[in-house]
């Protein structure tokens, strides 16, 4: 395939086909035969792309710990340690 012809590809697909290869071949381990079997929309959901929201990053984290805070575990009156209680 010549270089005209690999970017004429890629325009009217819209998808870059050598990346999507090394990424479902070589990252994601598949065969040839299961990665020509999936669809593009698979493929892109393997890879984590399009998933639409982002991973929970301890800012997340901290702000859903301020807003449900875990309740007080009781103590011993005695020792004052946590109990099972």
């Amino acid at each position: 395939m010549t270089r005209r012809q690999h970017s004429t590809d890629r325009q009217s697909t819209g998808l870059d086909w050598p990346a999507l290869m090394r990424a479902g071949l070589a990252g994601l381990r598949l065969t040839p035969d299961q990665f020509w079997r999936l669809t593009p929309a698979e493929l892109r959901l393997m890879l984590g792309q399009d998933s639409g929201v982002a991973p929970l990053g301890r800012a997340g984290l901290d702000q859903l710990m301020r807003a449900f805070p875990d309740p007080a575990a009781p103590r011993s009156p005695e020792t004052g340690a946590v109990s099972d209680e």
